[in-house]
């Protein structure tokens, strides 16, 4: 497997475990290395394993199972450093419904020993600019 499609083999797992419930989730982004996650929601931050392990007892303690959909996933390496980073959709999944908006992820990995490990997760969900404020866009887009 090219090093592209083992970063993002790490986002699909990453899914899984999420959408699983699964407590293994901290295993899969904790590194002795250093990791730091900060989510979309105000307070979603960890900087140790423990704070990890809080946060994920926290969203799957939720009514809802999380899942991602990325859109154009990109993917930039430069010797044993990745980054990634994609515009998506978070899906909500109720018992009764699902509720899909935006969101975007912003990661990077350190690759060690061959392996790909997570140095940093950061989700926003994109919000309309305050009242008055214009829109801006890329011109390229």
């Amino acid at each position: 497997m090219d090093d592209r499609r083992a970063i993002l083999a790490r986002l699909d797992r990453l899914g899984e475990l999420v959408f699983g419930r699964e407590p293994a989730v901290v295993d899969e982004l904790w590194s002795d290395l250093g990791f730091i996650l900060y989510g979309s929601e105000a307070g979603e931050s960890a900087h140790t394993r423990e704070e990890l392990a809080h946060l994920f007892e926290g969203l799957y303690a939720l009514p809802f199972r999380i899942r991602w959909r990325w859109d154009d996933p990109a993917v930039t390496i430069s010797r044993d450093i990745a980054w990634f980073i994609s515009e998506g959709q978070i899906e909500l999944t109720y018992p009764d419904r699902m509720v899909s908006q935006p969101y975007r992820l912003a990661a990077i990995f350190q690759k060690v020993g061959g392996q790909w490990k997570w140095r940093l997760y950061s989700g926003s969900e994109p919000a309309a600019p305050p009242a008055g404020y214009p829109a801006i866009t890329s011109a390229a887009r």
